[in-house]
């Protein structure tokens, strides 16, 4: 008797097409851009925060809300840009047969 896991995996199998199953290779290449782009966005994040951190010591309180809200775009911008990427490469991945 299955468990209702494997029907639930068998099922699910059923709806996936032969195309978009991936190859342990193409699993394995889109895992390694994940940890890539992850930890290129950590880096980024700590530049920032750090450039946030000397702001926050270097001006008045006044003029550091005017330079977060200006941070907080820049970060999104930079986060988007960098997971634009990782999402790229691995659509090119997942193209590749």
């Amino acid at each position: 008797m299955k468990s209702a896991l494997e029907l639930a995996l068998e099922k699910t199998d059923e709806l996936v097409e032969d195309k978009d199953k991936l190859t342990p290779e193409q699993v394995s290449a889109i895992g390694e851009v994940k940890k890539q782009y992850e930890a290129k966005w950590a880096e980024q994040e700590i530049v920032l925060q750090q450039r946030i951190a000397k702001a926050q010591a270097e001006t008045d309180p006044q003029t550091f809300a005017e330079h977060q809200r200006q941070f907080a775009v820049e970060m999104n911008s930079v986060k988007e840009k960098i997971f634009a990427e990782r999402d790229a490469k691995i659509a090119a991945i997942r193209a590749a047969e």
